[in-house]
Order: C-alpha cells, then sequence, then structure tokens
C-alpha cells in the first residue's frame, strides 16, 4: 500500500528543521571549500559562487529562525498564530540574494573595466564541478520538504540551492574558457552569475511579499477548496471563498447556501461539517470561518436535515401595535 502524502511529509529526515539543518552544513562545508580554493586558485567565478554560498550560509541561518518562531502558539495579541514569521524569514532570504548578487555583480563589472583578471588553475575547476552535483542533490531534497509541507521558507531555501547549482555551472563555464586561453570569461562568468541571482532574489521577494499581502492563491487551489466544501449534504452553493496564507498554513472564509428552513442548529451542523471536509483534505488549513445564508427552496435529497415537503409550523403572529 502506498503511503500518503501526510504520512511521507511526517518522516524525519522531510521535516523542515531537519532539512534547512542539513543544508546549512552543507553549505558551510561549499562555502569554506569554495572561497579557500577560489582565491588559492585565482578564480573570481569560484569566489563569487562562494559568496553566493555564504548567502545560503545567512538564509539557512535565519530559514531556522524563522520556522522556529512560526511554530508558536497563537496568543492574545496573535489569535491566528505566527505562521507569517515563515514568510518574512523567505523576504529576508530574498533581500539577501539581492544585495549578494549586487556585490558579485560590482566586483565582476570592476574586473572586466580594468582588464584585471585572474589565472584560474584546475583545483578551482574541479571544486566547482563538485558544487554543481552538491547543490543539485540539495536543492531537490530542499524543494520536495517544501511542497510536501507548503512551506514558503523551504521553497525558497529550495531556490537557493538550485540558483547556486546553476551559478556554479557557470562557473565552470568561465573558469574552463580562462583556462583555455580567454582569461576574461573568468569574471564574466562572475557577472552572470550575480544577474542570475539578482533575478531570483527580485522573484522570490515579489512572491512572498504579495503573500503578505494576502494575495489569494493559485485559481486551481481556491476551485479545490471549493469543490470539498460543495461536497458536504445540504450545502446547496459555495460563494465567495477567500483564501490567506499564513506561511505555511491557510485561513478561508466562505459563504455557504443552504436550504432557507433549516433551524439554528441544522445550520450549525451544516458548517461544522464543511470545516471538517476541509481541514479533513488540507490539513494545512487552520481556520474556517463558514457564513451560513438562505439558498434555494429546493428538495435536497442527499440533506438529512430538512424535509422540504414537510412545512415547518410557522410562529403566530404578533400584534406589532
Amino acid at each position: 500500500m502506498t503511503e500518503t502524502r501526510q504520512s511521507v511529509a511526517d518522516k524525519f529526515w522531510l521535516r523542515p528543521l531537519v532539512c534547512t539543518t542539513v543544508g546549512l552544513v552543507g553549505n558551510i562545508a561549499l562555502t569554506a571549500g569554495k572561497l579557500s580554493i577560489g582565491y588559492l586558485a585565482q578564480s573570481a567565478a569560484l569566489i563569487a559562487d562562494g559568496f553566493h554560498s555564504f548567502a545560503d550560509v545567512a538564509s539557512d541561518l535565519g530559514i531556522i529562525v524563522a520556522l522556529k518562531a512560526s511554530a508558536r502558539p497563537p496568543d492574545e495579541n496573535h489569535p491566528y498564530g505566527h505562521h507569517s514569521f515563515e514568510t518574512l524569514g523567505a523576504i529576508g532570504v530574498a533581500v539577501l540574494m539581492l544585495l549578494t548578487g549586487l556585490m558579485i555583480g560590482k566586483g565582476a563589472v570592476e574586473r572586466l573595466w580594468h582588464h584585471d583578471y585572474l589565472a584560474p588553475q584546475t583545483p578551482a575547476l574541479v571544486m566547482s564541478l563538485i558544487s554543481v552535483m552538491v547543490k543539485e542533490v540539495m536543492a531537490r531534497y530542499t524543494i520536495t520538504a517544501g511542497k510536501l509541507h507548503h512551506s514558503p521558507a523551504l521553497l525558497t531555501n529550495g531556490a537557493m540551492h538550485r540558483s547556486d547549482a546553476i551559478s556554479s555551472l557557470a562557473a565552470v563555464g568561465g573558469i574552463a574558457g580562462a583556462r583555455l586561453g580567454v582569461p576574461s570569461l573568468d569574471s564574466v562568468a562572475a557577472l552572470i552569475i550575480a544577474l542570475f541571482i539578482l533575478r531570483m532574489g527580485w522573484q522570490l521577494a515579489r512572491t512572498n511579499i504579495m503573500t503578505l499581502m494576502d494575495t489569494m492563491p493559485a485559481p486551481e487551489l481556491v476551485e479545490q477548496m471549493r469543490e470539498v466544501a460543495a461536497t458536504v449534504p445540504c450545502a446547496q452553493h459555495v460563494r465567495d471563498i477567500k483564501i490567506r496564507q499564513r506561511g505555511s498554513y491557510y485561513l478561508l472564509d466562505l459563504r455557504v447556501a443552504i436550504h432557507p428552513e433549516h433551524t439554528i442548529e441544522s445550520a450549525h451542523e451544516v458548517a461544522h461539517a464543511v470545516e471538517e471536509a476541509l481541514h479533513e483534505a488540507y490539513p494545512t488549513i487552520t481556520r474556517v470561518f463558514v457564513h451560513i445564508e438562505p439558498g434555494e427552496r429546493r428538495v435536497d435529497a442527499d440533506c438529512r436535515h430538512v424535509d422540504a415537503s414537510a412545512r415547518i409550523a410557522k410562529l403566530p403572529e404578533t400584534d406589532s401595535r
């Protein structure tokens, strides 16, 4: 029997903090290797890539802090929890990427402008190839965990690993070109790495800022949640569904139309059933607010609460005088 998505996500090595800690250890090792070999083997591209990995170390530390902060339970001042810390952590990582890209780009442009090229040696090429392989493995690992937990912080961190793998690939090309007799290619590779980091940082910053601005998630997810709510007996229509993301979690507000002759008690049961259905289908939903409103006066065959053929006795009219 195949494992469910939730059981896979609960595995120790796929937990957000474990995944981020593994990435932190890997990034520390790569930073030390790239910077030391980059300076000793005289490669501007590998040095730039080393600073990129150093930014990954800082981002891992920031993500760990954000994940721990977001796990705090709701309190009097934060009744909806602290999950937005995770999104803030992702924005912090994106800003760090932008600053790193600017720093690397500035150094590369200055070398190209002054024709101050380094002469990279073979160890720099070997280190870059090792980095490509290691960072791609780390990217796939982190992105897998991020998707399982719907974690913007992990997905952002995974994108950082992927960008580092691609920047290491650019470093391979630049170093190889310089070794073949075109010394400027090493600095050109450093500039390409900087531009790639800036592009990735901007995209991640924009995505997570829009999340903090309560931008609705993908239309496909909204429609799937609407369909889950509509499967509840007695729910005639699901209207005006609003979804807000808080870190890895979602808050929902929706209106559900039911037969107008429901009692208050049965209407409450329908609302509770909608909440349970959504929570069961999407464990990452932390809050569902259901507003019940009158729908059509039709016979709902699958509704246990109302028999439309039996008229509810009207209350005695009161004298308004």
